[in-house]
């Protein structure tokens, strides 16, 4: 007898930073937090999305599933980084299939490889606003090396593979789920990782613009270690505005962070300003929603607001989930939340396969 599942996927973010691993329980109307954890990994263990050491990466999963008493073996995880391309593209009204036939051919025009050494994928967002004879279309290409080298960490450490997603459609599901209804029509998911930072840009909760930037918030820490002669972790801490971890006055301190921030704040406030100067901006972004480790470098929400003049806040990816008290620490939940962001969408997704 054949029957189709519906159950959730256990969520796993390989970052650059840390393994992250949500498992959600789908209770028909609403989701509760079934488990969650990360693991730190070593700094060179991906760069850029490019899996540099596949021993570390497997021990870390494996590990951090142990120690969860993690069962469900079914996974979806992300990629991100230079392999992905994400192209917003307009062709003439068509059916699917026929963008099916065609879109290879075309993605040739937008993909900065060889066509054949990627794998495709497509969304139809509807007509164009300004041209109604024209369609919009997502165009999404990933390196099938890149996706290879995922897949392999994910079967050497036991599980199995079911969807790979891109980071950037994780943070859109994630802001969907929990902020559904939110007045603000255009608005900016940024995820500062700790070697890359992910912007994605939704009008009406579609994405109209995607771009990734090549440094994250361990170019902070690093330059605060050389400031003030921290070790890596003293420095982390001290970026997030510990004082226990300061060797210097408060001030000071505060001065340094906000100095080690800048270049990467000045590179988000550009790729919104490109945005708003390009085509694809029908309106202004209303808001910036603020994720990821960088997230909770000390005062970089207010940094944001002032550098870009937009509304900046932290994205909540529990936001409607229900947390069992008895389970988790509600604090220490409500502390990591924004490095759980990417996990949680792709925990979001559904299990569609048809078993006996």
């Amino acid at each position: 007898m054949l029957f189709r599942k519906n159950k959730t996927l256990l969520g796993l973010n390989i970052g650059s930073g840390y393994i992250k691993m949500v498992e959600l329980k789908d209770s028909g109307s609403v989701y509760t937090l079934n488990n969650f954890g990360m693991a730190a990994l070593p700094a060179d263990a991906i760069v850029d999305g490019t899996v540099m050491d596949t021993t570390a990466i497997v021990s870390a999963i494996v590990n951090l599933a142990d120690n969860l008493k993690i069962k469900k073996r079914r996974i979806c995880t992300s990629i991100s980084g230079h392999s992905v391309i994400i192209k917003k593209i307009t062709l003439p009204l068509m059916d699917e299939s026929t963008v099916e036939e065609t879109i290879q051919q075309e993605a040739t025009q937008h993909i900065p490889y060889d066509i054949n050494d990627v794998n495709l994928d497509f969304q139809i967002l509807g007509p164009n606003q300004t041209n109604p004879e024209n369609m919009d279309i997502v165009l999404v290409a990933v390196k099938k090396e890149t996706i290879n080298d995922y897949l392999l960490l994910v079967e050497e450490a036991g599980f199995v593979p079911v969807v790979v997603d891109v980071d950037t459609f994780a943070l859109e599901n994630t802001y969907e789920y929990n902020y559904e209804g939110e007045e603000k029509k255009v608005v900016a998911l940024v995820e500062i990782g700790a070697n890359l930072t992910c912007i994605n840009i939704l009008n009406d909760g579609v994405t109209c613009f995607s771009r990734n930037i090549t440094s994250g918030s361990r170019l902070i820490t690093e330059q605060l270690q050389k400031r003030f002669s921290l070790n890596y972790e003293e420095a982390e801490l001290l970026k997030m505005g510990c004082p226990e971890t300061q060797k210097t006055d408060g001030s000071t301190a505060l001065s340094a962070i906000n100095e080690a921030a800048f270049s990467l704040i000045n590179e988000i406030s550009k790729a919104i300003d490109f945005f708003h100067s390009s085509a694809m901006a029908e309106e202004q972004v209303g808001k910036i929603m603020l994720s990821g480790g960088g997230a909770k470098t000390h005062n970089i929400t207010q940094a944001i607001q002032k550098s870009t003049g937009i509304e900046c806040e932290l994205l909540d990816p529990f936001r409607n989930i229900i947390i069992p008290e008895k389970h988790f620490d509600l604090e220490y939940i409500q502390d990591i939340a924004p490095m759980a962001t990417v996990a949680t969408g792709l925990a979001l997704r559904k299990d569609e396969a048809v078993r006996k």
